[in-house]
């Protein structure tokens, strides 16, 4: 892939950093920890999964990834060619109530500027469970500033218009759905939730 049409989540998981290296690999470590044990998981939809970097160490039958990025998704349909892939938006995810057994969305809540909204859809289309993440702050500012990214914006990254700590973002999910475990992957904070 072209350095000047890589994604930022391209760059980071596919990083050189040996630090980044060890932080994705908790982050992706974690994840499959909260699902694994999960039963009665086989329908699984990654929204907003990019390049699909998650559903390539997931381990269930039936896999689905929507993105916006035509681009991102033809990369995720090369490293994962049995899963399902399609464009959409959170918003409006054309699936019925009650589609999957799992709704992953990792890093997108934080880009969106009604994520009331996107939970919404998220608990429309699920049938038991969701796995959601987001910048753990002021934590994830402050590692970007630290080694010098966005030091015009503080550390934060442009794209991020929604900033939460743990606690914020738990008593955000807590509105929609029922919290059964809490994770600090640093410098991210991933929840387990049943509708």
């Amino acid at each position: 892939m072209n350095k000047n049409t890589e994604s930022g989540n391209y760059r980071k998981y596919t990083s050189k950093n040996p630090l980044m290296g060890i932080i994705i690999s908790k982050f992706m470590t974690d994840l499959s920890e909260t699902i694994s044990p999960l039963e009665d998981v086989n329908s699984v939809i990654d929204i907003g999964c990019g390049e699909g970097f998650i559903i390539n160490c997931l381990n269930r039958p039936d896999i689905t990834g929507v993105d916006i990025s035509k681009k991102a998704l033809d990369i995720a349909k090369q490293k994962n060619p049995g899963c399902n892939f399609c464009t959409g938006s959170v918003y409006d995810l054309s699936f019925k109530e009650s589609s999957f057994d799992l709704v992953i969305a990792t890093e997108i809540l934080e880009h969106l500027e009604n994520p009331e909204e996107a939970l919404q859809e998220i608990g429309r289309i699920s049938s038991s469970y969701c796995l959601f993440s987001v910048p753990n702050e002021p934590y994830f500012r402050t590692m970007n500033f630290i080694r010098g990214k966005n030091l015009k914006r503080y550390g934060n990254d442009i794209e991020h218009v929604q900033n939460w700590s743990s606690r914020e973002f738990v008593k955000l999910l807590e509105t929609y759905f029922d919290v059964v475990e809490v994770k600090k992957p640093f410098p991210w904070t991933m929840v387990l939730c049943r509708k």
